[in-house]
């Protein structure tokens, strides 16, 4: 089998709004061709006729798609996977619906909310302001946590476009990883463990190493969560998986009420897959090997 992994380019730092590193998919499309022997691994800026270019000359029968920000804008994720199904070939992870859905972070908790998955309310403090269409904790950082209107009018100023508001879940965060053929078959959880007053996954957090938010919030696999709230997570995250129409693997951040029921923060349906950390820790933690996990996304490839 010919396996084509199409990666898309970070910007140039003089076009990025975001840090540059965060869109760059060379180490993950490493990853995913070291246990794919014979894969063939391009990266292309993410213009419509490079989609079509890549398969005129390579002839793959699945394409892994790590396309995650065509030109340098992660908007045009779900474009770049709407790429791929129009031209006909099979490839890895969400379809573009499912990646449309989660990027509009308001509708995707109202289909939640429908399908009787908790989710954060409004309306109440202390609350968080993020933005409403971005992905990768963009523009989030400790102030984004308001505790009345002011800081609320101050948090929405801050954002580039439309900006969501939702109450403060105070509990643990949890990150469950799901995997599976066509369901959430597979599962995996790691714990947020916050320090230094840290209360949420910022933007720094998330993309810069050397930064104290960084350091003061890793993901634990290790910690103890019992069979109750273990079953929890697991259920949510299964029924986010259909929610969305998942495909191949999914994340889904969540964090306990006062009463320990678990709420949605967030749903990614293309996850990091970097050498460490992301999905390929989660993966390792369950028992996975990385190129079990990468050879079974191949086969599940639709």
């Amino acid at each position: 089998m010919k396996v084509l992994v199409a990666h898309t380019l970070p910007p140039s730092e003089g076009a990025a709004t975001r840090i540059p590193g965060e869109f760059d998919l060379h180490e993950a499309a490493a990853a995913v061709g070291s246990v794919l022997p014979g894969a063939i691994i391009r990266g292309i800026e993410g213009r419509d006729e490079e989609f079509e270019g890549l398969l005129r000359e390579h002839r793959p029968d699945v394409v892994f798609n790590l396309c995650e920000a065509p030109l340098g804008r992660p908007e045009l994720e779900a474009h770049a996977a709407a790429l791929w199904e129009s031209l006909g070939v099979r490839f890895t992870g969400a379809p573009s619906r499912a990646l449309a859905l989660c990027r509009v972070k308001d509708r995707a908790n109202s289909v939640l909310a429908s399908e009787g998955i908790p989710v954060p309310a409004s309306g109440t403090f202390p609350c968080v302001v993020k933005p409403a269409e971005e992905d990768g904790s963009a523009w989030i950082g400790r102030e984004s946590i308001c505790r009345d209107l002011e800081e609320v009018r101050l948090a929405v100023a801050r954002m580039p476009a439309r900006a969501l508001v939702e109450a403060f879940i105070p509990g643990r965060e949890f990150a469950v990883s799901a995997w599976g053929r066509g369901r959430a078959e597979h599962f995996s959880i790691g714990e947020t463990v916050f320090a230094n007053g840290l209360e949420l996954v910022t933007y720094e957090a998330k993309w810069l190493p050397e930064s104290s938010d960084y350091r003061d919030s890793p993901v634990s696999y290790e910690t103890e969560i019992d069979a109750g709230l273990r079953g929890a997570l697991v259920e949510a995250a299964g029924r986010v998986w259909s929610a969305v129409g998942a495909r191949g693997y999914l994340r889904v951040d969540a964090r306990l009420d006062g009463s320990g029921v678990p709420h949605v923060l967030d749903v990614n349906p293309n996850p990091a897959l970097g050498r460490s950390g992301g999905i390929r820790a989660a993966a390792e933690a369950a028992g996975w090997s990385w190129g079990r996990f990468v050879r079974a996304q191949v086969d599940w490839a639709r």
